[in-house]
């Protein structure tokens, strides 16, 4: 900042531009937005905490804290800290966030605690002696949310197992990466048939990794848009010439075979539509304030989407479904019935497993939190009995908490009713105001408080856990 000053023009001396005093502004910053944090939360009413861990360069694990409130309407979410772990056991982590939480936020933080979201892992949500379950104590109101990008990723795991055609794309994209990876002499001479070919350099990237959806759906990407290269230089390698030793022959002959099979390549299509969806809905699942409602609304249009691939072939695939070649290169003919029974099984068996994993979402309390997206909410002549079940049963779930935050219990359904009336007198189906949860409460606080209170301590509960996995991500860099 001080290099930009002075070429600005401006004379800033020497006295803070040195590391030194650097250090010391940040310090203060610091300590001003915890201030700012400690504050903000001592003032709310409610919040929920997001917590993850990682294993740093000395290989020790590292747990991570943030919390997420919501104060008329409008989500915040704080970085608490970082804290190492003698042993990644459910106590010592239970014992590290809670240790977090009393010193940089407040000891009473347990009263506000609405729900804790982590990534599945057994040592965070084990019934009787995980971590949720023991920040939780007792109170049974809180929730224990499962990361729903982390259930995502499962869902997709699940689903392609056991799928034949599957299995023969990932050896084929791990076979390239392995092929290229491994030798500089082949990438470099996969980058030569690049540019005679006048294309931008494409290599091959491994399937495997953190994140199945991304590093898969990047494989892919990759293989697909360097096709040309890739075919170029595997027939270069599979002839019998003095210049290419007989395995690096045999291998580029096996993968050249399957790439130019049409059955593998139409499938490898399909697959890039598939997890196109998939990857625009995780992110989704990633925003920061992401609510459980939305997170619901956005799996539900992915599921229809993946349904609509079995009738109607994605964009993609329907570049290569009718013709027998692709980039220019013959393919080998294939069985379109094979082909149809292939996609047919990939997308009941993605759909199934995506339903099985978020089947908490479907009912209950959290099916129940709906409300909090304006999405859900239907035309002014069907909203006379619209969420009333869903107000009472969430009000009885969070009785305990709501008390205790001073809401008034019995006055939220007559408010809900009147909450609803006012919005729809004012125009909500005709969209002639923002319909968001800071604008409602500026319009209503003063009529409906305990309601609009009940549906803060909604807007807490964090989707994922993308906050603490950015968090380290940006310790990395």
């Amino acid at each position: 900042m001080c290099e930009v000053d002075r070429k600005k023009g401006l004379k800033i001396g020497e006295t803070y531009t040195n590391d030194h005093q650097a250090k010391e502004f940040i310090h203060y910053i610091a300590e001003d937005e915890r201030r700012k944090m400690k504050t903000r939360l001592l003032d709310g009413k409610f919040m929920s905490v997001m917590s993850d861990g990682s294993l740093d360069s000395a290989v020790m694990e590292e747990e991570i804290v943030y919390v997420r409130s919501a104060s008329e309407g409008k989500v915040q979410v704080d970085f608490v800290g970082v804290k190492s772990v003698s042993k990644p056991d459910a106590a010592n982590i239970a014992e590290a966030v809670c240790g977090m939480l009393d010193s940089e936020v407040s000891t009473d933080w347990k009263k506000k605690l609405v729900a804790i979201t982590t990534d599945g892992a057994s040592v965070m949500t084990g019934v009787n002696n995980g971590v949720v379950t023991k920040l939780r104590g007792d109170r049974c109101y809180v929730l224990g949310i499962h990361c729903m990008a982390h259930k995502l990723e499962l869902s997709f795991s699940d689903g392609i197992r056991k799928n034949v055609m599957v299995r023969k794309v990932e050896d084929l994209l791990s076979g390239l990466y392995t092929l290229y990876h491994k030798s500089g002499v082949n990438r470099a001479s996969l980058k030569d048939h690049f540019r005679e070919l006048h294309l931008k350099p494409l290599m091959p990237t491994r399937i495997g990794g953190t994140r199945w959806l991304p590093h898969f759906f990047n494989a892919l990407d990759h293989f697909l848009r360097g096709y040309v290269g890739f075919v170029h230089h595997l027939e270069e390698k599979s002839q019998n010439t003095t210049n290419t030793n007989a395995v690096l022959r045999a291998k580029a002959k096996g993968f050249l075979n399957i790439a130019k099979d049409g059955g593998v390549l139409r499938f490898c299509c399909l697959l890039h539509d598939t997890i196109y969806q998939l990857s625009s809905l995780s992110k989704s699942l990633q925003r920061s304030v992401s609510t459980l409602a939305e997170a619901q609304s956005c799996l539900s249009s992915t599921q229809a989407a993946i349904q609509k691939y079995k009738s109607r072939p994605g964009p993609k695939l329907r570049s290569v479904l009718d013709t027998d070649t692709y980039e220019g290169v013959l393919l080998k003919p294939s069985d379109a019935g094979q082909h149809n029974k292939a996609k047919n099984e990939l997308i009941d068996s993605l759909c199934q497993c995506i339903t099985a994993r978020f089947s908490d979402v479907n009912s209950g309390v959290l099916h129940a939190m709906r409300l909090t997206s304006f999405q859900c909410w239907p035309e002014a002549d069907t909203s006379f009995d619209f969420g009333d079940e869903e107000i009472n049963k969430l009000t009885s779930h969070f009785r305990p908490l709501l008390l205790s935050a001073g809401v008034d219990v019995d006055l939220i359904p007559d408010q809900w009713t009147i909450l609803k009336a006012e919005l729809y007198t004012a125009g909500f189906s005709q969209g002639t105001f923002e319909k968001t949860w800071p604008t409602v409460n500026r319009m209503l606080r003063h009529r409906c408080p305990d309601v609009l209170y009940l549906f803060d301590a909604l807007l807490t509960i964090p989707a994922s856990t993308a906050d603490c996995e950015r968090g380290f991500s940006v310790m990395k860099q």
